[in-house]
């Protein structure tokens, strides 16, 4: 099945020339052929090879204030022992742990974020890519550090067991995952020998556990693998900022030309996983959120080498289409799918590939899964009846280089990765590396036949997923997800008929041709070179339910453009009802949508409508020239949409399934639910949406939709390639369509953040999913209004050190779970908010505990920050402000926020630069003090949201009325290491004791032995029961550490019962002996709180045209 074999290898050493670096006089090899690049691609490039064989591509973007850079090694799972597997994964993470010239483990994410940068890895089947995104002036720096990853890591001993603890951890956020589920199934469903069978995440029982079980020392494979496979031969580097070229190439060759070489050492795969005897089969699999998913695979060869024809593209364009005589449009009549996708999964050194048809269904078209074949068997045999049209193949190539030579620009890292993927293949010659994806020029007829002739009843298998199935039993588990399944065989009668050619299908037709494909390229501004840009739209007209702004485009020189609507209409959330309504029609809306406008897509061109809380939005990208008739056809839909019986059907079904799929979310997902429910007036509870679901009638959703935008008031943007007269017609046409009585702008609905009074609030859940074993705590302190843009340029410092300090202790030092963050945000018209969030399996309140103590220590951490330090962050910030933008999708969505938001300030970037060129590190400290710091905040205000797992206990609402957080933190470890027997008045009883008696050094000493020690013989219960350390060392580490914090740190947790003066035991709620008032019912608490009024615009509005 190697398609590859019979194409060779091109020629990586022809056009390569020996040069010198201009400074050090280094050695190295640069490709002097030319590299084919889009004609609207600014930057400049040099493709070099260094002494050691590792090919680079130095990008200098001029226009960049961020720089980056991203090294893949072709090395993952594939390369795991069987006994460890999931060690490319873990080495992955050990890399980031230290290395000889830099042996502090945070040291590599403390300097990136110190420099407003973001780094991070993930491992493949065959490829680990690692990347960073750091501030241009600590470009070099960065690399000096990241280059010593792969020159001389430090694999410390006493790092392994904690970074263990986070890949487990990073498993066990997978476990509900379905796709995940499903993949180790497919991978379980092959040859056991083949290395796509392996387990790729890992755990601690494939890695630590099997280790042991195999006689192995974990810590000694870690270095073999690394030592074996870890070579400068087969990776490749990709480092973009906006230095001069010889400069990029000075560091990158001075560097990394130290990785050592060890030959090319890939393991090339020549045979398939999924050989005769997994074919022609059904799995069912049991899903954990409510779906009905069904995927068609076919094993199929290694096409890379093939990316200038691209076969599989061609095939999986036509059976993606959704027009008329598409199997999408088929399936959609009958009522049977919602959604297809086909592509094909081939990776960048597999050496296999797979083809696949992944179908959306209805529970009905579930039943109907063998019809679903039928449908998708004959379409194919279409195809290849009809045979290869060189017109559809024509079409597809003019889209992609219209899309290489008008591509937008993105950021650096995303920049790294994308060309880092194009020079992976080792099919694609020096000249493409970066234009491989647009290299689409050749029709194979043959190539594409046989391509097809793998999408046979002969090759395939199909994967169905559902919560139950009817009649069969899933009774065979994977063992690591725990996935349910059953593999069953076809039956040959449906074999045959799949095979038969008498099978047809009525309606089943190609695509006809695109009359979207843009075929006018003319820029509009003709003075866009050479003059500065202007950095704010224009207000054209203004009036009683229209606001219309335009900006030519004055920077990009493209012939794209944006134009969006905000059409505030106050019934589309004014009840429960009317939202899920308004939500079920845009879904619907969108379904019809995409079958009418597929072509659209194809052509480049995006569209979309949704709802939010107060305003239907759509918007239309892409080239110019096809957006009035674009957005035409959309608004027309829109505004005449008839509700269809059975898509209303097939849609309050899926509606269904999504609410009753909200409880499989993650403990931290479901905390930023709640968090935004409390803090959103306009918010309706999903539980409150769902119980009106099946109120919904057709009649009903038609009578809403008739109505909705009869009072309604038109926020309207055009930016890029256009001109004022084009917008005015444009506008005027969208107003003939909607046709809405007159609502004046400043009286439409929005909404407004709650004010709450001074306090310390918890809402504490147990989580809904029984099988989730994590636990998670959100933390929101709130701070200044969002208005004060001085307040919240010093909350942007801070986040900067906070999260850098937040990550290194809780998630590296003390891994508390994989899940850990600290930022910052703002609710629009109200208070800016630091929010510090943590996911583990730990119970909440020791999270919290570790929460306050952060909070404690932060203080001390600002006060010592050297001058250097602060100087480097505010530096960093002000050079992001600066950066110009991209693309004209990121401008306009930059003015539609303001605009959208009524506050009009275009210049904000401005406003923070000059705020940050003043300010001190005095003044951080004092906002430290004012908002955060609970000791000296004259109004603290803090609301904590907790998600308790059903694996671990949780304290009854007497409990928390009870005891203190120290207490309810400390029983809740001591239970999780399985002292259940334990009594918790006593272990109180313990505390309070051991608070008044222990000896001072015990206090001051640095280690908790004593303490400890003192817990093991006290008496916990009334039998006598005492404290005994179980399940790991983990988790008494995590008691050890939650006996300290309760007792050596016992001052920092004081009473925070003074800062409110309310006594909402009148509604219900509770206070505990710390001051916290337990939030019961949000709804209640948000009854007896204030709301902000809203916003101020920054200038008055001066339309240009009169109406």
């Amino acid at each position: 099945m190697d398609f590859c074999k019979n194409y060779p290898l091109p020629d990586w050493t022809a056009g390569f020339e020996h040069r010198s670096t201009s400074v050090s006089q280094l050695p190295y090899e640069e490709y002097t052929g030319i590299l084919e690049k889009s004609a609207s691609d600014t930057n400049d490039y040099r493709l070099i090879r260094l002494p050691n064989n590792l090919v680079v591509m130095c990008m200098q973007d001029s226009e960049t204030e961020t720089a980056a850079a991203a090294l893949s090694v072709n090395v993952g799972s594939n390369m795991d022992p069987v006994e460890l597997q999931g060690l490319a994964h873990f080495l992955e993470h050990m890399l980031f742990m230290g290395t000889e010239k830099y042996p502090d483990e945070n040291e590599f994410s403390s300097f990136i974020s110190e420099h407003s940068g973001d780094s991070n890895a993930y491992t493949q089947f065959s490829k680990t890519t690692f990347y960073l995104g750091v501030a241009n002036d600590a470009l070099e720096g960065a690399l000096d550090r990241f280059s010593s990853f792969f020159t001389s890591p430090l694999f410390k001993r006493d790092c392994v067991d904690r970074e263990l603890c986070a890949v487990d951890s990073e498993f066990k956020g997978l476990l509900t995952s379905d796709f995940w589920r499903s993949h180790q199934i497919e991978c379980r469903l092959c040859t056991s020998d083949h290395p796509y069978s392996k387990f790729m995440p890992g755990n601690i029982d494939s890695l630590q556990q099997s280790a042991k079980d195999h006689g192995l020392d974990l810590h000694e494979e870690l270095l073999k693998f690394y030592n074996k496979h870890y070579s400068s031969d087969i990776m490749k580097l990709v480092v973009c900022g906006n230095h001069a070229l010889d400069q990029l190439v000075e560091w990158t060759v001075s560097k990394f030309s130290g990785i050592k070489s060890k030959g090319d050492n890939v393991q090339r795969i020549v045979d398939h996983p999924v050989t005769a005897e997994f074919l022609g089969k059904v799995v069912y699999y049991e899903t954990v959120d409510e779906t009905h998913d069904m995927r068609i695979t076919f094993p199929v060869p290694d096409v890379k080498a093939m990316y200038r024809s691209d076969p599989f593209n061609y095939i999986s364009h036509l059976i993606n289409h959704e027009g008329q005589g598409s199997i999408m449009s088929h399936l959609k009549q009958k009522g049977w799918a919602t959604s297809l996708g086909a592509y094909t999964n081939v990776g960048q050194d597999k050496g296999f590939g797979e083809f696949s048809v992944s179908i959306g269904t209805t529970p009905e078209g579930l039943e109907h899964y063998e019809d679903i074949l039928k449908v998708v068997f004959a379409y194919v045999r279409m195809l290849v009846s009809s045979g290869p049209q060189e017109w559809v193949h024509s079409e597809l190539s003019f889209q992609a280089k219209n899309g290489f030579d008008y591509k937008k620009k993105s950021g650096a890292v995303s920049q790294a990765l994308s060309y880092m993927y194009l020079i992976f293949n080792e099919y694609v010659a020096p000249e493409h590396s970066l234009s491989k994806d647009s290299a689409y020029e050749e029709f194979d007829f043959d190539a594409i036949l046989r391509c097809l002739s793998f999408i046979n009843p002969d090759n395939f298998r199909v994967f169905i997923g559902a919560t139950k199935h009817k009649s069969i039993d899933c009774s065979e588990v994977e063992p690591y997800f725990g996935a349910a399944y059953h593999v069953a065989s076809f039956s040959a009668d449906l074999l045959s008929e799949l095979a038969s050619s008498n099978t047809h299908v009525d309606g089943l037709a190609l695509p006809e041709k695109n009359d979207f494909m843009p075929t006018d390229f003319t820029i509009k501004n003709t003075n866009i070179l050479g003059a500065a840009p202007v950095l704010r739209p224009t207000l054209l007209r203004l009036d009683d339910n229209l606001e219309l702004w335009f900006k030519q485009d004055d920077q990009f020189s493209t012939t794209k453009g944006n134009i969006y609507l905000s059409i505030n209409v106050p019934a589309v959330s004014s009840s429960p009802q009317n939202y899920i309504m308004s939500k079920l029609y845009c879904s619907m809306l969108g379904s019809d949508l995409d079958s009418e406008l597929y072509n659209a897509a194809c052509a480049g061109l995006r569209f979309g409508v949704y709802p939010t809380n107060n305003s239907i939005e759509i918007f239309v990208t892409g080239f110019s020239s096809k957006l009035a008739e674009l957005l035409k056809t959309v608004v027309e839909r829109t505004k005449s949409f008839k509700v269809d019986s059975t898509q209303l059907s097939v849609y309050m079904t899926e509606f269904k399934q999504a609410y009753g799929n909200v409880v499989n979310s993650s403990p931290s997902c479901l905390c930023g639910f709640y968090t935004d429910y409390i803090n959103k007036s306009s918010l309706w509870h999903y539980k409150l949406t769902e119980s009106e679901l099946p109120k919904v009638t057709l009649e009903k959703l038609q009578a809403h939709v008739d109505s909705l935008f009869d009072t309604s008031f038109i926020k309207m943007g055009m930016v890029g390639n256009f001109d004022e007269e084009e917008a005015l017609k444009v506008a005027a046409s969208v107003q003939n369509i909607i046709k809405p009585s007159p609502n004046l702008g400043y009286l439409a609905t929005k909404s407004r953040p709650f004010n709450f009074e001074p306090g310390y609030y918890l809402h504490q859940l147990q989580m809904p999913n029984n099988d989730c074993v994590n636990s998670a705590v959100e933390c929101s302190i709130y701070c200044g209004q969002t208005a004060e843009k001085r307040e919240v340029v010093l909350l942007e410092v801070l986040q900067e050190l906070v999260h850098d300090s937040f990550f290194a202790l809780l998630r590296t030092k003390h891994q508390l779970g994989y899940k850990v963050s600290a930022s910052t945000a703002g609710y629009l018209g109200g208070r800016s908010v630091l929010t510090l969030k943590i996911e583990g399996e730990s119970n909440p309140m020791f999270m919290t505990m570790h929460i306050n103590k952060f909070i404690h220590d932060m203080q001390q951490h600002i006060a010592d920050l050297t001058d250097e330090q602060f100087d480097n962050r505010v530096k960093s910030l002000i050079k992001l402000y600066q950066e110009r933008m991209k693309n004209i999708d990121e401008e306009a969505g930059i003015y539609e926020g303001h605009v959208c938001a009524n506050s009009y300030m275009f210049n904000t970037c401005d406003i923070k630069v000059g705020f940050l060129q003043s300010i001190a590190k005095a003044e951080l400290l004092e906002l430290w003090n004012r908002y955060v710091n609970p000791s000296t905040a004259a109004a603290y205000t803090r609301i904590d949201v907790q998600m308790w797992s059903t694996k671990i206990w949780k304290p009854t609402e007497s409990d928390f009325k009870g005891y203190s957080a120290k207490t309810l933190a400390l029983y809740g470890c001591m239970h999780s290491e399985g002292n259940v027997d334990l009594d918790i008045g006593k272990v109180d009883e313990f505390i309070v004791t051991a608070i008044a008696t222990l000896p001072e050094q015990v206090e001051n000493s640095d280690d908790s032995e004593s303490l400890m020690s003192e817990l093991k013989s006290a008496s916990l219960s009334v039998s006598g029961a005492t404290y005994s350390p179980g399940k790991g060392a983990e988790m008494a580490a995590h008691t050890s550490t939650a006996l300290a914090l309760a007792v050596k740190d016992h001052e920092m947790f004081g009473d925070y019962g003074n800062v409110s003066h309310t006594n909402f035991a009148t509604i219900g709620m509770e206070k505990t002996p710390d001051g916290l008032w337990l939030m019961t019912d949000y709804k209640k608490f948000q009854a007896t709180q204030k709301l902000y009024g809203l916003g101020v615009p920054a200038e008055v509005l001066v339309p240009k045209y009169s109406s």
